[in-house]
């Protein structure tokens, strides 16, 4: 296994978590996804990191969104008034699998409140890093 270094680029804002937000801004195709609010100081604290493997990022954020995916909108609001999402606009993946290897990295970095366990990964590499480009 050799180390593997992924160039990400992350979707050009944050997009308020709210039902007439998905159709037109999550992406319907498989992705990494943040939950996000922002502190008093307007930095973005991460509260949870997912990725979509077999269904799109849309269809996960709706899941959340009707309250059948943890953590549920009911959860998030819970922790914070305002809820964004942003994602991974793209990747430079050569299969769907490697996803979890991003979102890995990101929940290492961020240590979001809502993922517990360990970090997602592929198991195809011996270390992991995202460059974010563009």
């Amino acid at each position: 296994m050799a180390a593997r270094k992924f160039r990400i680029a992350m979707s050009d804002r944050c997009f308020r978590f709210k039902p007439d937000a998905l159709p037109n801004h999550a992406p319907h195709k498989p992705g990494v996804y943040e939950f996000v609010t922002f502190d008093s100081d307007k930095q973005p604290q991460v509260l949870f990191v997912g990725v979509a493997l077999t269904g799109s990022v849309y269809e996960a954020l709706a899941a959340h969104m009707e309250n059948k995916a943890a953590p549920t909108a009911k959860e998030l609001f819970a922790a914070a008034p305002d809820i964004y999402f942003d994602y991974v606009a793209s990747a430079d993946i050569q299969e769907v699998d490697e996803l979890k290897d991003i979102a890995g990295v990101f929940v290492a970095k961020h240590k979001p409140r809502f993922n517990t366990g360990p970090a997602p990964t592929s198991g195809k590499h011996a270390s992991v890093e995202v460059e974010e480009v563009g």
